[in-house]
């Protein structure tokens, strides 16, 4: 009898902290790690500036188990190259004892990236940018996997990114939702918790 008592309490106790919601904005720094997972394999200048970009992430929980995530990043290469990156997603939370947050979502990813050196062209997703529409065109589908911590006003977190084989108007429905593991990407970030 004591015993069932004991577990009937620890469930009191753990199911309000396990429905507990992220705070309803959320905004802080971004680091991006730009290798995917088979480029880490080659370890010769695995932490070069460049395999890196910095940008900020906004997430927005309107609802207790649904977030946005927006993070978006700034990364410089060789020949004065830029790319300007964001992978906006729609998330389900799985809020774990009223710290821990699993996310897994989707959405989709716009590069816009200046070549540098001898091009002045700017393209987004691999196209000229008069070509915009074709770009989003065939943008991909891109799964987020993501791990945050919260502790009071800030959290911390790390997310995997995983894009589809194939762009939404390239006619391959299966391609469209297979993910691509060997190009996932990771980012880890801090945000600052309001509301």
């Amino acid at each position: 009898m004591r015993r069932r008592f004991v577990v009937v309490l620890i469930a009191l106790i753990l199911i309000p902290a396990g429905l507990a919601a992220a705070p309803f904005f959320q905004l802080g720094p971004l680091v991006s790690y730009n290798r995917t997972v088979v480029e880490m394999e080659n370890t010769d200048d695995m932490w070069g500036i460049n395999n890196f970009s910095f940008g900020a992430d906004v997430r927005i929980n309107p609802l207790k188990y649904l977030s946005i995530d927006i993070p978006a990043t700034l990364g410089f290469g060789s020949k004065g190259s830029v790319s300007i990156a964001a992978i906006p997603t729609v998330n389900v939370n799985i809020p774990i004892g009223g710290i821990l947050d699993i996310a897994v979502g989707a959405g989709t990813q716009f590069d816009f990236q200046y070549a540098g050196g001898d091009s002045k062209i700017w393209t987004m997703n691999g196209l000229p940018m008069e070509s915009a529409g074709d770009a989003f065109q065939h943008s991909k589908l891109v799964y987020r996997l993501g791990l945050t911590v919260n502790l009071g006003f800030l959290s911390v977190g790390a997310n995997a990114l995983l894009p589809g084989q194939a762009g939404f108007g390239d006619g391959d429905i299966g391609g469209i939702f297979n993910p691509m593991w060997e190009s996932t990407r990771f980012s880890v970030v801090a945000l600052f918790n309001i509301g």
